[in-house]
């Protein structure tokens, strides 16, 4: 039985505002603020059987400049959709700040993947958009594969194991860790 869920949207914001804008619903992903139980602010589903949802978005915005393409991102919490059922329970939360973590490795990925690529305008929204969904879709068959692994809750060493093993490549792409970017266009 599976305890904890993550969901991702991967999109292109179209709002006014910068997507590292932090507000009062949301947790921008930093190495150094893991999350906690009053982060979860939404109404648990009690007919689920889900545990916990974490509610993560890697959010990304585009602008012309030129040349270039600026692109600005960010791994978010949404809080009001994340819920849980016991908020006492440590492994829980870990289990949830992997699915968190997930989401942050995901956006290093599409960085990398924007870097080593050679985008032009020609077909320039429609491959970026292809990008994304394809490391939507990475994103969502890692989460998969975690939570069929530790689908015993109470295996903190799996758990452990994740969490270890998603920290070690997060470092590996230490060198994607950003929020802008700015790519040269052909």
């Amino acid at each position: 039985m599976k305890i904890g869920v993550s969901i991702v949207v991967l999109l292109c914001a179209v709002c006014m505002h910068s997507v590292h804008a932090q507000v009062a619903d949301t947790l921008l992903w930093q190495p150094e603020r893991t999350l906690n139980w009053m982060d979860y602010k939404g109404v648990p589903d009690q007919q689920s059987h889900y545990t916990a949802l974490t509610h993560a978005e890697i959010r990304y915005q585009v602008s012309m400049q030129r040349s270039f393409a600026k692109f600005d991102f960010a791994t978010l919490f949404l809080k009001k959709t994340s819920w849980t059922k016991h908020t006492r329970d440590p492994l829980l939360l870990k289990h949830e700040q992997v699915h968190f973590n997930i989401a942050e490795l995901h956006k290093r990925v599409f960085i990398e993947i924007l870097y080593t690529r050679h985008l032009s305008y020609t077909g320039f929204e429609t491959e970026v958009k292809r990008l994304g969904d394809s490391v939507n879709v990475a994103r969502h068959r890692m989460d998969d594969a975690f939570d069929a692994d530790v689908s015993n809750m109470r295996d903190n060493m799996k758990i452990n194991k994740w969490y270890r093993q998603i920290e070690e490549m997060l470092n590996r792409l230490k060198a994607y860790d950003r929020n802008s970017i700015l790519i040269a266009l052909k």
